[in-house]
């Protein structure tokens, strides 16, 4: 028997007001009605010892304040001890294959920043959530979750946005990720932080440079007033480059490799299909500067690999499962759910109604070449 070459998922987008609390007990009602993902966020699978715990809620208290209460309420909601919820013993690194950019005001056509997002994963080991956030005292924002608490990229109502893609990649997803670097909050808890707490590229890059982190992600940040940074990390050592308008270089761009000078020296080699992608970015970006508009990046993350940004290998955790466009100036982003190869756009901003919308999506499962894992130095 041939196999479907489609597998259908649904996606959603959630919108959830109110107190960190609040928020943790409707998350609670949500999970209940998908037993699985209950069983697996509550089992206690790598609790935590109790002085560990403490040093981990210590650090989400610091660095995340108010996440504490949201895990409280959630595990009140499902009857189960806080210490529980695996979201405090998550500490490898389930990275995600992905691509982003942020081009500045004075080569877009509108004279906005506009921001590009391709993630790449497995449709399983994915939230498949679009959550406006509105938790009381912090920024409301708009992203997708990870491990329901944490955030893979977004966008806040000052017109803040940060994406993520990891470097330093090993040759194949099927052999494993590097494990922490040293102890401190996963990129996906820092994400969420910047989100909350940040209204600039300067307090987001001050924030970054104090939290402690554990892993190897890249980070983008930019913001409305036309300022851009590539953070590079590896464990304890962080490298910043900056862009704006003042400079020669207008836009910023990342893979699954580091690229600023300092941070090769921890992992010099890269997949071939990162740099190519790396490559891919660049040449559109250049092409249609100064007129890059919302088509050209949408362009550039529809058009299917070596050409764009879109892959299609589910099975093998490097599938398309979300494309976004930033428009921080106007305060907006369009997203399409699954390949947008073949999908549709949805605009997005901070003003959607309380409750959750569904997307049923078509993933079109295909392989790829063994030339696509190739490491290169």
């Amino acid at each position: 028997m041939c196999q479907d070459p489609f597998r259908q998922v649904t996606f959603s987008h959630i919108t959830l007001k109110g107190s960190a609390y609040k928020i943790g007990r409707t998350q609670a009602e949500i999970v209940k009605q998908m037993p699985e993902l209950a069983k697996f966020l509550s089992s206690g699978a790598k609790t935590l010892s109790p002085p560990v715990f403490e040093i981990a809620s210590n650090l989400f208290e610091k660095y995340c304040p108010g996440v504490n209460e949201e895990i409280r309420g959630l595990a009140d909601g499902l009857g189960v001890p806080v210490e529980h919820i695996i979201y405090y013993a998550e500490t490898y690194l389930r990275a995600g294959h992905c691509s982003h950019l942020a081009v500045l005001p004075s080569i877009s056509e509108s004279r906005h920043v506009l921001v590009g997002r391709s993630y790449e994963f497995g449709d399983t080991m994915d939230d498949l959530r679009l959550c406006s956030m509105h938790v009381d005292g912090k920024y409301a924002y708009v992203g997708f979750s990870g491990l329901l608490f944490g955030c893979h990229e977004g966008m806040n109502e000052h017109g803040l946005s940060v994406t993520t893609s990891v470097g330093g990649m090993p040759v194949s997803t099927l052999e494993g990720f590097r494990p922490p670097i040293q102890d401190g909050l996963q990129f996906w808890a820092l994400v969420r932080a910047v989100l909350e707490q940040c209204r600039t590229v300067d307090e987001a890059l001050r924030l970054i440079g104090e939290t402690p982190t554990c892993g190897n992600p890249n980070l983008i940040v930019a913001d409305k007033g036309g300022s851009a940074a590539l953070v590079e990390i590896f464990g304890p050592h962080k490298a910043v480059k900056r862009v704006d308008d003042s400079g020669p270089e207008k836009y910023l761009c990342s893979t699954n490799h580091f690229t600023i000078p300092e941070m090769r020296q921890h992992d010099s080699s890269a997949m071939r299909n990162s740099r190519i992608r790396y490559q891919t970015i660049q040449a559109s970006l250049d092409q249609a500067a100064p007129r890059i508009t919302r088509e050209t990046i949408k362009t550039l993350l529809s058009t299917r690999y070596p050409e764009g940004l879109c892959c299609h290998y589910y099975d093998e955790f490097f599938g398309t499962l979300r494309s976004i466009v930033f428009d921080l100036t106007a305060g907006e982003l369009e997203v399409c759910f699954g390949s947008p190869a073949i999908g549709d756009w949805h605009q997005v901003d901070l003003t959607s109604p309380s409750g959750a919308t569904q997307y049923p999506i078509q993933l079109p499962l295909e392989k790829a070449d063994p030339s696509f894992w190739e490491q290169t130095a």
